[in-house]
């Protein structure tokens, strides 16, 4: 199956358990070759998409295609699509190698070609000496390792992975997910990944499904879910946001001037099609809010009081208070303004704010000119 070609199709699918509606007439795309993710809070209805995929759920309406074939109607074990749970799963009373081996045992591959596929697993892995460990004498990071490699010895163009990185601590969930990364690029199967961490699935992903009370609000690139956010909830869930609301007041060559609070922001148009009277939200991440250690003149600067502050290592949080709101702004060179404290004095590139409609239509425009304070 060439890239970009459809490997799942989703075409308006839901689900019901009883009065409560999962899923909520989803249609999703997941290309051959690529590593998606559905990404959202618990409760969203993510996992159970993933389910209704393997085929443990069947839809109430729509379908399912993996490889052009509907799926509808058959049973989890013929989809032939692995699945990774959050525990894990593996067999307690089983080895390491026979964990691996169960799939192949039920193909009933011949015992050599079986066992290269075992020593091929574990040698991908770095699973060498463990083969015949029992999980309980395996770490964390090692059982969830044993758990892929059952998973890729079917030979499978799919695997599904429900929140598999949920239970390793920190430093081994950055280094297990970078291999997972690398090894579905090596191999090119096809990934479907469910998380409610937004780090992790800007980090892994080609292709992030932002989930939202049984529906998709957006699908897209992880640099265009976390830049170009197509709603208020994608914009807060998917990393830290400012918002201020404002009205546009006119349109100068490529900007918008955008009456916020008690100044001026101009935004760079770059294809909005918001015009005069039109209430707008403004979205401002914090690291591309810059602190200055003195006022800066003009559009795109306001200054406030610090409330409080946060030490992060490569990086300073700081909650500062202006025009009647609180403003998170990162700063990633602390140490480059010594003791910031009192009034803090901040601007922002035009070409880094995203713009969302506002609702409540437009309104009369006053004039007003001036910095937010």
């Amino acid at each position: 199956m060439a890239a970009n070609e459809p490997m799942i199709e989703i075409t308006n699918v839901s689900k019901r358990f009883g009065d409560f509606e999962a899923i909520k007439n989803i249609s999703l795309s997941v290309p051959a070759g690529s590593f998606t993710t559905l990404l959202g809070p618990s409760g969203c209805g993510k996992t159970t998409l993933m389910k209704l995929i393997a085929g443990f759920f069947e839809p109430d309406r729509g379908d399912i295609f993996i490889e052009g074939r509907r799926m509808n109607g058959l049973p989890a074990f013929k989809r032939n699509t692995p699945l990774v749970f959050q525990d894990y799963a593996l067999f307690p009373h089983m080895t390491v190698q026979e964990n691996i081996a169960y799939g192949l045992k039920l193909q009933k591959l011949p015992r050599k070609t079986a066992e290269d596929k075992i020593t091929a697993m574990v040698d991908m892995f770095g699973l060498h000496g463990l083969r015949d460990r029992l999980p309980r004498a395996l770490s964390g990071g090692q059982q969830q390792r044993v758990a892929f490699a059952r998973a890729l010895v079917m030979g499978s163009n799919v695997i599904l992975m429900d929140e598999p990185l949920s239970n390793l601590d920190a430093k081994m969930r950055v280094e297990v997910r970078d291999e997972l990364r690398q090894l579905q690029q090596r191999l090119g199967f096809t990934a479907v990944f469910v998380t409610h961490d937004q780090d992790e699935a800007l980090s892994i992903s080609d292709q992030v499904a932002v989930f939202d009370q049984g529906r998709i609000v957006q699908v897209g690139t992880p640099r265009e879910i976390y830049k170009k956010p197509a709603s208020r909830f994608a914009a807060d869930f998917v990393g830290a946001a400012n918002f201020a609301e404002g009205v546009v007041k006119a349109i100068e060559g490529d900007d918008l001037v955008i009456a916020c609070g008690n100044g001026i922001m101009r935004v760079h148009r770059d294809g909005y099609a918001f015009g005069p009277g039109e209430r707008v939200t403004l979205v401002i991440r914090p690291e591309n809010i810059a602190v200055h250690e003195s006022a800066s003149r003009g559009d795109n600067a306001w200054s406030g009081h610090l409330l409080r502050s946060s030490f992060h290592g490569r990086s300073v949080r700081y909650w500062v208070a202006a025009d009647g709101r609180d403003w998170i702004v990162d700063d990633a060179g602390p140490g480059s303004i010594a003791g910031l404290q009192g009034l803090v004095h901040m601007s922002v590139d035009k070409r880094a704010v995203h713009l969302l409609p506002a609702a409540g239509g437009t309104v009369t425009i006053e004039s007003g000119t001036g910095a937010i304070a």
